[in-house]
């Protein structure tokens, strides 16, 4: 037999030296190859015929800040007069570095002329690309803190989390949300690096002093400066990158305080850290003073505000480290000076108040928005600014908080959780006096109460007047800042746990920036795994393992492995209504969602509508180039013939981008309360009044568009109420009353929303429901008793509640009559108040008329939406489903025509009805409009719709080309009635509307003579007959509880929403829809807390 010679062994050897220093690498490449496989596998689902679509709204203006970019490289748009008319908008945190790199690729890739579709494929692409480096500097973070297997683990955790920062960072979903965590990764980890080469270097004042200014010499200190510097030009890349990223230097303000307080305490020298705060800062502020967009005070783009708070925090490490040298040279009890750094702390503040500048207010309403725990209403609306653990999520998913993490982390958070004690608590256990070890018990059970018991949070919040969780979170941060003083810190490890504090504030606020806590957890979770290789001895060369490891080690580092990596992350779990799923398969689930549903409407507005600047052939196009380049200004100064679009905010880079058309409002929240004014107006005047109100243009805007969502109780209606400001104290509970369904026993089933005339008078209802049409309420009423029920938190309140006994909350009757009596002998009952059945008469709109019905149903999507709401009153789900139930409908704002009659029966009403063609849906619908008559028989009434003339009118001469049309002439008619001699009497004329005096072409009226017809009235024969149409829908019993609307059909497309993600513009970006059960609605009571109604 032979055997190995000593050179195979010392090659072999050397094999296992070259695995040993570099197996990190090829491993690393496959995570992050891995992860980019797992986020670009959905590419093809966003490429449509050839077009690049996207997910989500803010991506399709960071489509526009691109090409715009590739035409006048490397500036963004400087102010953009396509979105926010009549006003026009600075877009402040689009344009940055984000937009201009994606360009730079761009016109490199093209040749300095790439095509739209190549801009459109690498924006698409980017998220991914950005998503997948991520791994890079979290591993590198890890490494620093723990060596290269933390690095490789924290990686590992990072490409299996499979919650918000994957949804962020997947193809197609081109926000800038997706490079935000791979930029605040690579400015921390520069920051810590600079903190560690500070701390090892030790540039203390007299060294500095000697090598600079004495020996102009800076050799023995240059690697702290390099490091500092790289830490502060990563840091100021992520403020270019995303401005409001300013946080990032509070961060280090706030781990200046500590550190240098901590080492002051601890008798160490600050000075190593001042240094490297120093110079970091300087530079983020040199880096954001040259990139300066506006001479202001903003959160949103790069304002004085950040160069400012870079100097402050240089300043204050200066101030600070000098304060703790007059503390060591006068002796002074190193315990007070914390107090001294407090009190400096509330008189500048207090300073700066006094100064009356609105920077405390601003920088203080932007933290408490950002990390305080709660949001405002209209924030509430925003589905990524929604809390990550609020009582609708929690009612949502049907867990509790620990549950709502699991679903998002697994149980990664409380391991990381876990070591994020650990590394604060090293140093206290390193310094083992009695004093540090009861610290660190009395602060970790205050913390673990803290989470535990809701009920102390509660106590504090009502003690202190704050909001339970932030008087938490201050308690937590005084546990976590009181330890720096009792042991010292490493400046790199403890400004790890002062960010991963802030970030995790930050997640809990608003739960968009859990994919900022994806890397936190990630981070602490490689740090963990590292610690637990160290207590079981093997961090330790591949020999050594080869020749000393036990099982019981192995099975260790196994039993974490699963542990860690295995519930919620490689392995599915059920919590409460959901199930996760691995990373892979969640990814599967990416599409582009509504706005290819839209786009056939989009499509049709850009070919079919005057370009912006030609409106009523005003000639003025070529002054509003799509990517021309305008000053800034508050007010623009839009030229003849430009136009606005009415819709709401969620839908506007869509109108801009697609249909080339220039919305009111738009996802910068522009125009939203303005949008929410003109939609919930009450009257048509109301709703001029709204757009006259803005600016000089604003009576231009010229197309409204309403889609299912938006119309649609338990999806988008409920968002434009919160912004809704035009009469006070009008709220959501105005336009919709929820009636809680209980059973036999008195248990809660679940709640219905029953609608209000003031929902059916709504402007979008009007539109949506009718097409602009009267209509009258039928044979329905809804009844309901007031019950007293047991609230959440222990108390009693009145609710509406289903009748007692077999009665049903609603019932149909065999006329109006019959209706009218049942409500008005009951208190709590009202006429109508289920989908498209109104509670009145609703009067017709003048100036609103119908162009284009997109091609889409959305009448699965409104069953699905509304389906538990109707099960629960007892009612066929599709009553709730308008008659033509398209996606998206929209309209055109005309002068409308104006008809003046005469030889009408003195002081009754006239009714003038049209029937119209739909013709993409082969459906029609009948316009319906009333008129009061005068003394002498004379009326005037202004319609929308024409009847003849169309086809002379399209976008080459400034109008639009009209897909809906009419298929006679109006009928304008008088009520029959019986003369002296028995005789049924009505008036009568057919009146033709040339399309030039609806669209503003022309000006003059229209006259109308009613003829008097008379008639023998025949009994038992055919008799004559009216020729006037109703314009209400009667209703039977059948149509209400079981058969459905005869004229709702879907026949002529299908709604494939739910395969192709249609239904939701962007769960996380738009506004936020809820769901018409009892969680959209603040519910008092619950199913847990009602045992039986009064």
């Amino acid at each position: 037999m032979g055997s190995r010679s000593k050179t195979d062994d010392k090659n072999s050897q050397s094999l296992i030296d070259i695995l040993t220093d570099w197996y990190h690498l090829p491993v690393l490449l496959l995570i992050v190859g891995t992860m980019f496989a797992i986020r670009a596998q959905t590419y093809s689902n966003f490429i449509r015929e050839g077009e690049v679509f996207f997910s989500g709204n803010d991506a399709w203006y960071h489509l526009r800040e691109v090409t715009y970019i590739t035409n006048h490289w490397p500036s963004p748009i400087p102010f953009d007069a396509w979105t926010g008319f009549p006003y026009g908008q600075w877009v402040g945190q689009f344009g940055t570095l984000y937009d201009q790199v994606i360009a730079t690729v761009a016109l490199l890739l093209g040749v300095g002329s790439p095509t739209q579709k190549l801009i459109g494929e690498i924006l698409l692409i980017t998220p991914a690309v950005a998503g997948a480096l991520t791994a890079i500097p979290v591993f590198l973070i890890a490494k620093s803190l723990s060596g290269r297997i933390a690095g490789i683990f924290s990686a590992a955790v990072l490409m299996l989390l499979s919650g918000t920062f994957l949804n962020r960072t997947l193809v197609g979903v081109a926000d800038h949300n997706a490079i935000e965590p791979l930029m605040m990764a690579i400015a921390v980890f520069g920051l810590v690096i600079a903190f560690q080469k500070a701390e090892a270097t030790m540039p203390v004042w007299e060294v500095v002093r000697e090598e600079v200014f004495d020996n102009r010499e800076i050799d023995s200190i240059m690697e702290p400066i390099n490091w500092s510097v790289i830490g502060g030009v990563l840091t100021g890349l992520y403020l270019w990158t995303w401005p409001p990223g300013v946080l990032v230097v509070g961060i280090v303000g706030v781990f200046t305080i500590l550190k240098i307080s901590s080492d002051a305490v601890n008798e160490r020298t600050p000075e190593p850290t001042a240094f490297a705060v120093v110079v970091a800062m300087i530079i983020v502020a040199v880096m954001s003073f040259i990139a300066i967009d506006r001479i202001n005070f903003d959160t949103t783009s790069l304002s004085l505000l950040q160069p400012i708070a870079a100097i402050g925090v240089a300043s204050s490490a200066i101030a600070l480290s000098w304060l703790a040298r007059v503390w060591e040279r006068k002796n002074i009890d190193a315990s007070l000076y914390p107090v001294a750094v407090g009190g400096l702390a509330i008189a500048a503040t207090g300073a700066l108040s006094l100064l009356q500048t609105g920077v405390i207010d601003l920088v203080t309403g932007n933290l408490l928005r950002i990390v305080g725990f709660s949001s405002g209403a209209a924030a509430r609306t925003v589905g990524e600014a929604q809390p990550f653990v609020s009582p609708g999520s929690l009612r949502r998913f049907g867990v509790s908080i620990p549950g709502r993490i699991a679903v998002e982390y697994g149980l990664t958070f409380f391991t990381g959780l876990a070591a994020a004690f650990i590394l604060h608590a090293k140093p206290l256990f390193k310094k083992g006096t009695q004093r540090t070890y009861a610290y660190l018990g009395i602060g970790a059970s205050i913390i673990g109460l803290l989470f535990l018991a809701s009920f102390i949070p509660d106590a504090l919040g009502t003690i202190t007047g704050l909001n339970e969780q932030v008087a938490a979170l201050l308690v937590v941060s005084a546990i976590i800042g009181g330890a720096t003083f009792l042991a010292s810190y490493d400046g790199d490890k403890l400004f790890i746990i002062v960010w991963a504090a802030f970030i995790t504030a930050m997640a809990f606020t608003q739960v968009r920036f859990n994919y900022y806590l994806a890397i936190v957890v990630a981070v602490f979770n490689g740090y963990l795994f590292d610690q637990l290789l160290e207590y079981l001895n093997l961090k330790r060369s591949v020999t050594s393992l080869r020749n000393d490891i036990d099982g019981y080690q192995v099975l260790a580092v196994g039993a974490a492995f699963l542990l860690i990596l295995g519930p919620g992350l490689a392995v599915p779990i059920s919590l409460g209504n959901t199930t996760t799923s691995p990373a892979w398969e969640t990814a599967q689930n990416n599409g582009p969602g509504a706005v290819t549903v839209w786009d056939d409407s989009l499509e049709w507005m850009q070919g079919n509508t005057p370009e912006e600047g030609n409106l009523g052939g005003a000639g003025n196009a070529d002054e509003m180039e799509l990517y021309g380049s305008y000053d800034f200004t508050d007010d623009f100064a839009y030229p003849d013939g430009t136009y606005g679009v009415q819709s709401w905010w969620d839908y506007g880079h869509w109108i801009t981008t697609r249909a080339e058309r220039i919305p009111n409002a738009n996802p910068f929240q522009q125009g939203a309360t303005s949008a929410a004014n003109f939609l919930l107006s009450a009257n048509e005047t109301q709703s001029h009044t709204v757009l006259n109100k803005q600016s000089t243009e604003g009576d231009q805007t010229r197309y409204v568009m309403v889609d299912w969502q938006m119309a649609t109780p338990g999806s988008k209606f409920g968002a434009p109420t919160v912004f809704y400001d035009a009469e006070p104290n009008v709220s959501r509970s105005d336009f919709l009353r929820p009636v809680y369904q209980f059973n036999q026993q008195g248990r809660f089933s679940g709640t219905t929303s029953i609608r209000s005339e003031r929902f059916y008078n709504s402007t979008m209802t009007r539109l949506y429901y009718y097409h602009g049409s009267a209509r009258q309420p039928s044979p329905i009423a809804v009844d309901w008793e007031d019950r007293r029920v047991q609230t959440n938190d222990g108390g009693s309140t009145t609710v509406a509640a289903n009748p007692r006994g077999n009665q049903s909350t609603v019932r149909t009757f065999n006329s109006m009559r019959e209706a009218e009596a049942f409500v008005a002998n009951d208190t709590t009952a009202q006429l109508g108040g289920i989908g498209p059945f109104p509670t009145h008469r609703v009067e017709a709109l003048d100036h609103y008329r119908l162009v284009h019905v997109n091609n889409q149903s959305a009448s699965r999507s409104i069953l699905r939406t509304t389906y538990r709401g109707a099960q629960a009153a007892g009612i066929n789900p599709r009553t709730t489903v308008p008659s033509e139930p398209a996606y998206v409908k929209t309209f055109e704002r005309v002068p409308g025509a104006t008809i003046e009659g005469t030889n009408a029966p003195a002081n009754s009403t006239v009714t003038a009805q049209v029937e119209l063609t739909i013709p993409n849906k082969n459906s029609t619908f009948t316009y319906t409009q009333q008129s009061q008559t005068t003394n002498s028989g004379t009326f005037s009434m202004t319609v929308p719709y024409s009847t003849v003339e169309h086809n002379e009118y399209g976008p080459e001469n400034g109008y639009t080309d009209i897909s809906v049309h009419a298929n006679d002439t109006y009928t304008i008619s008088s009520a029959p009635s019986f003369n002296e001699s028995g005789y049924v009497v009505s008036y009568q004329a057919n009146v033709s509307v040339p399309e030039g005096l609806v669209n503003g072409d022309q000006s003059g009226a229209i006259d109308a003579e009613l003829e008097r017809n008379a008639r023998e009235l025949s009994i038992g024969g055919s008799g004559s007959s009216s020729n006037s149409e109703s314009d209400s829908e009667t209703v039977t019993g059948d149509d209400a509880s079981g058969s459905g609307e005869s004229s709702s059909s879907d026949g002529d497309s299908t709604d494939s929403s739910s395969s192709s993600g249609a239904d939701s513009t962007s769960s996380d970006e738009g506004s936020n829809s809820e769901s018409d059960s009892q969680s959209s609605l603040d519910s008092p009571i619950d199913d847990t807390s009602v045992k039986r109604a009064d």
